[in-house]
């Protein structure tokens, strides 16, 4: 791996000798391997399933090298990840290897539950000299860093190319305002109609999709105190913006789109399942996409705004348990897992453009057509002028955002609330959650 390398009795010496006062390594654990000498780690993720036969591999990979370490692992969509995980820890079952999304890694601060991983860097357990230093920087939390940055990637939109052409219309500019976008799918679903194809999936209720709108506004999700950064209003005539898509007929209609219970996961998207032409997403899952898509799908920058709403994002972090074991193991299968040329090419670009500065080199020669679209999109977005750094990340308590966005969405939608009443709602419930 080109690091140096610490058995478990020197890895503990480092924590009591050199880490004194940390809590956050679980010391108690060091040396509680098996009698024979082996250890078992247990890695969660959200993903597709392209995801977890891709992770399988740099599993096979690290094990191969490392035989007396075995990994198990586990994977689910993005929502059911996070109710399972606190089940888990609940149960005192906390996994050793977290995937870690940056809106919950305050809230799992807060519980102790991620170890600070700056000790095992200074020890070089954890190389992170080849990273991207600004997706390093973009990934902590006060200032520290709980769990290394697995790739970057961009809000995007995926459009099926056939079917616009089947609409009779041109391909989208990729420069489009928000009233440029219902126009163009409102345009799409008359000429698709009879075929009950829709423009445009409804993403009143991603969370993603918002905060592109939020800070196109020039605000943010949160201020730096851990409070909403946006008003009410911005988020009623978000919800206003989408009441006008689905009367014109631009969007999927409620009912349609309630049919669709993950569109982020491929197989139960509405694009993929031919019943819309535009869908959002990460760039870094045009590939899954692609590949259960019945045609070629671009990718499409999110409308634009008054300024700049995107963002290179931490897709992920790869974060350790302080309540596991085996942080050491845990440690250089992080490691493996972003600096490791074999890992690397296993995963490709499916958590986003590598951090690592080698990676594109690695596999330029061997990453699908789709892959090499969104490297191409993430070049593009970075010369459009229509993205800026993130300055504030997400406080404790953010992970109730998108739970919380998706059920007030979907009330809207089906009219059981105003767009305004929904908007309080939201606000008030999502205030006391920060609180």
């Amino acid at each position: 791996m080109g690091t140096t390398s610490y058995n478990r009795r020197q890895f503990c010496q480092l924590g009591l000798g050199g880490l004194t006062g940390l809590s956050l390594l679980d010391l108690a654990g060091c040396g509680t391997s098996s009698a024979s000498g082996n250890t078992t780690l247990q890695l969660s993720f959200w993903g597709p399933s392209s995801r977890n036969q891709l992770t399988k591999k740099t599993i096979q990979l690290f094990q191969s090298a490392h035989p007396n370490v075995t990994i198990h692992s586990s994977f689910t969509d993005f929502n059911t990840y996070w109710s399972k995980l606190d089940t888990q820890i609940a149960g005192g079952n906390v996994p050793d290897l977290m995937q870690m999304d940056v809106s919950y890694v305050a809230q799992f601060v807060q519980q102790n539950l991620l170890v600070e991983i700056t000790p095992l860097v200074k020890s070089k357990v954890i190389d992170l000299s080849q990273l991207d230093p600004g997706l390093v920087e973009n990934s902590k939390f006060n200032g520290k860093l709980y769990g290394v940055p697995l790739g970057g990637n961009y809000e995007s939109m995926y459009y099926d190319t056939v079917l616009v052409q089947q609409a009779g219309m041109s391909p989208p500019p990729q420069l489009m305002t928000w009233d440029d976008f219902a126009n163009y799918t409102r345009e799409l679903s008359q000429a698709l109609k009879k075929r009950g194809i829709f423009g445009t999936s409804d993403t009143s209720g991603d969370y993603s999709n918002f905060e592109v709108w939020v800070r196109q506004r020039g605000k943010n999700l949160y201020t730096a105190d851990g409070k909403l950064g946006f008003e009410v209003t911005d988020l009623a005539e978000w919800f206003d913006y989408w009441i006008g898509l689905r009367k014109s007929g631009a969007c999927a209609s409620a009912a349609v789109q309630a049919s669709a219970p993950v569109p982020s996961v491929p197989n139960t998207s509405l694009l993929t399942l031919g019943k819309i032409v535009f869908e959002n997403n990460h760039s870094n899952q045009f590939s899954s996409f692609q590949q259960l898509a019945q045609h070629k799908l671009a990718l499409q920058m999110s409308p634009t705004g008054s300024k700049p709403g995107l963002y290179n994002k931490p897709s992920q972090l790869m974060s350790i348990s302080t309540k596991s074991k085996y942080q050491q193991d845990a440690a250089e299968f992080s490691n493996f897992f972003v600096n490791d040329p074999k890992s690397i090419q296993a995963l490709g670009l499916d958590r986003g453009i590598p951090g690592n500065k080698n990676a594109l080199n690695i596999l330029s020669a061997t990453i699908s057509a789709a892959d090499k679209e969104s490297l191409e999109y993430t070049q593009m977005v970075q010369k459009s002028g229509q993205s800026s750094p993130l300055t504030i990340l997400p406080p404790a308590g953010a992970g109730n955002f998108s739970i919380l966005l998706v059920k007030i969405s979907q009330q809207v939608a089906f009219g059981q609330v105003s767009a305004s009443a929904g908007a309080q709602t939201f606000y008030t419930n999502m205030t006391k959650a920060l609180g």
